[in-house]
């Protein structure tokens, strides 16, 4: 554990981030976004289905590309009616990891939302509710939310990614987008 007021490390393999990531999203009650480049856990999946079905708002940006895979449970998140937007970046990846639960609470680390970084991988899963930690990754996500596709549509190139000149600063607050 960490020695960071309000902040928790988990280590997988084994180590119950996702038993925790559920029962953090099963206390939720306003809002749980998501930014992922691997979302294939379909026990996180249905603890957000059961968010989003007690009224928390519900949204997930996926990188498009690895959506796109077998193993990706993106067409049952948007058949169970949450939210999802899909990012493309021209010679890369969305390669974010990270979940805001209420905007009180920050998840990230090198865990993915999957099986593999449960049981299998040596991951980090870095729970805090540092108010300038959250402030910044909420900026990052609005950003994020506003450039990429509707699941159902193209997703966006890298150009279109990060605007030019862009700053924390002229971010505008989680919840706007």
């Amino acid at each position: 554990m960490s020695k960071i007021p309000g902040t928790r490390v988990i280590f997988s393999p084994k180590g119950g981030a996702s038993k925790e990531l559920a029962r953090l999203i099963k206390a939720a009650k306003g809002c749980i976004v998501v930014a992922a480049y691997a979302f294939s856990s379909k026990y996180l999946g249905q603890a957000l289905s059961a968010a989003l079905k007690r009224g928390v708002e519900v949204r997930i940006i996926l990188d498009g590309d690895n959506a796109r895979k077998a193993y990706s449970i993106d067409e049952w998140l948007v058949g169970e009616g949450i939210e999802v937007r899909f990012i493309r970046v021209k010679g890369g990846n969305m390669h974010h990891k990270f979940m805001l639960i209420d905007g009180k609470l920050l998840m990230t680390g090198s865990y993915n939302f999957t099986n593999e970084s449960e049981f299998r991988n040596h991951e980090a899963a870095i729970f805090t509710n540092n108010k300038v930690l959250i402030q910044s990754f909420a900026a990052e996500f609005d950003c994020l939310w506003r450039l990429c596709a509707p699941a159902e549509s193209t997703a966006v190139t890298s150009s279109d990614v990060r605007p030019p000149n862009s700053t924390e600063a002229k971010r505008p607050r989680l919840g706007s987008g």
